[in-house]
């Protein structure tokens, strides 16, 4: 793969292909003569070359899933020229759990509606007993406030509003909207997953001022588009491979002690959460033991992904484990196991087929943020480096927890589209 310069947030993040019509002349001679569309297919040939170019995954299986994550975000850029969204006339938009991005978090219901300053809006939800429920403003892909449900006036019902803008009432709940929020994002987090049951929420203007007519189709903005489609496609596949190749490099079955301690906002990750990305690397014969005492938390969690920075197949897998799911030791120290093979213990990670991935922690609203320590072992030899009680899991209970695994993700995504 030749090198190639490093694209600059937000160059080819979520929304720019919705932006693209902001600037664009209403007439292009390059919807007339098609160089529009070719020039994003020429942009999709150069995002090809990361999955097979110098320096691409040399493995069937990661090739195979990197032509799936550009079909991905063909589809992602390609869904922004085609869904209206107007912050004048919002509505919550809900993932399906397609379109992974920036190694998801496998735990999450994401949803996102769009809104603009000077606005003022009314969010309607019903809290559920989804185990977090995090509202934030985003400009762009810049974190801007940040607040947890829990924190807000909810009645006995579980109904909670929200006046999102506008002077502050002095009652009920209130959030700023400031001069440069672009969206407004919902992070649902599910810990137990037999039971919880997500929130529900609604998004109206209520200031009742001025509408700008929604924008209508012009040769110049879809022009704008198509360009803005390839130009999505190649920096999102060039930023996550880039911080992959980074990965493997200095941190090799190891997490990183990068200051991604809490407070440390990025790519519109929350203010309060901590993290650190690695990346494994494993042969069939070999395991890599992840050793933690996860600290006081509202949240926390252990997931793996792919080399394209996608969470792994969390329904039919247990690729992922967070702090109710996960077993912790008698001496309050959290031990899991990756590797290929089931050593048939409760905190196994899956690496879904894979030989090699990313894998990240995350710790939220927690009094700390410890760097989990990670070995290589012998597979053979997991079991005896492991406390004496830690339990036994046999195939069929293995099989038993994945179909409830399967039963939580099928309601979790069971969700107006």
């Amino acid at each position: 793969m030749s090198k190639q310069k490093k694209p600059q947030m937000p160059s080819g993040w979520p929304g720019m292909v919705r932006r693209a019509v902001r600037r664009a002349p209403s007439t292009d001679p390059a919807i007339a003569n098609g160089d529009a569309w070719k020039e994003m297919l020429a942009e999709l040939e150069r995002a090809g070359s990361f999955v097979v170019g110098e320096g691409a995954p040399e493995n069937q299986l990661d090739q195979a899933e990197g032509w799936l994550h550009l079909a991905s975000l063909l589809r992602m850029g390609a869904g922004e020229m085609m869904v209206t969204v107007d912050p004048d006339r919002p509505r919550f938009e809900w993932n399906d759990g397609t379109g992974k991005w920036g190694l998801d978090c496998s735990d999450a219901l994401y949803a996102q509606a769009s809104v603009r300053a000077g606005n003022v809006y009314r969010v309607r939800g019903r809290r559920g007993s989804v185990h977090f429920l995090g509202i934030q403003l985003v400009a762009r892909m810049r974190a801007v406030v940040d607040v947890d449900a829990d924190d807000l006036e909810i009645d006995d019902d579980g109904i909670f509003d929200i006046q999102l803008g506008g002077d502050n009432p002095g009652e009920g709940n209130w959030v700023e909207l400031p001069e440069d929020a672009t969206a407004i994002i919902v992070r649902q987090f599910f810990y137990d997953w037999d039971n919880e049951e997500p929130a529900t929420l609604t998004i109206d203007r209520i200031d009742g001022g001025a509408s700008k007519s929604p924008t209508t189709v012009s040769p110049g903005a879809t022009a704008a588009q198509l360009r803005a489609v390839g130009r999505f496609v190649h920096d999102n596949t060039q930023w996550w491979v880039q911080a992959t190749l980074g990965k493997q490099g200095e941190h090799l079955n190891t997490f990183p002690d990068d200051q991604g301690g809490l407070g440390n906002v990025a790519a519109a990750s929350q203010k309060y959460q901590a993290f650190g990305i690695g990346y494994f690397r494993l042969a069939d014969d070999e395991a890599l033991l992840v050793e933690v005492t996860p600290p006081a938390a509202r949240y926390w969690s252990l997931h793996l992904g792919n080399y394209w920075m996608e969470s792994l197949d969390f329904a039919n897998y247990q690729s992922s484990l967070n702090g109710h799911q996960a077993v912790i030791d008698s001496d309050g120290v959290f031990r899991a196991v990756i590797s290929v093979r089931d050593p048939g213990i409760p905190n196994w990670l899956d690496p879904a087929g894979h030989t090699e991935g990313t894998m990240v922690y995350r710790w939220n609203q927690a009094d700390q943020a410890p760097i989990p320590a990670t070995r290589v072992v012998p597979f053979e030899s997991v079991r005896g480096l492991l406390p004496a009680d830690t339990p036994e899991v046999t195939p069929d209970q293995r099989e038993a927890s994945i179909e409830r695994r399967r039963i939580h993700v099928r309601r979790r995504y069971a969700r107006p589209l």
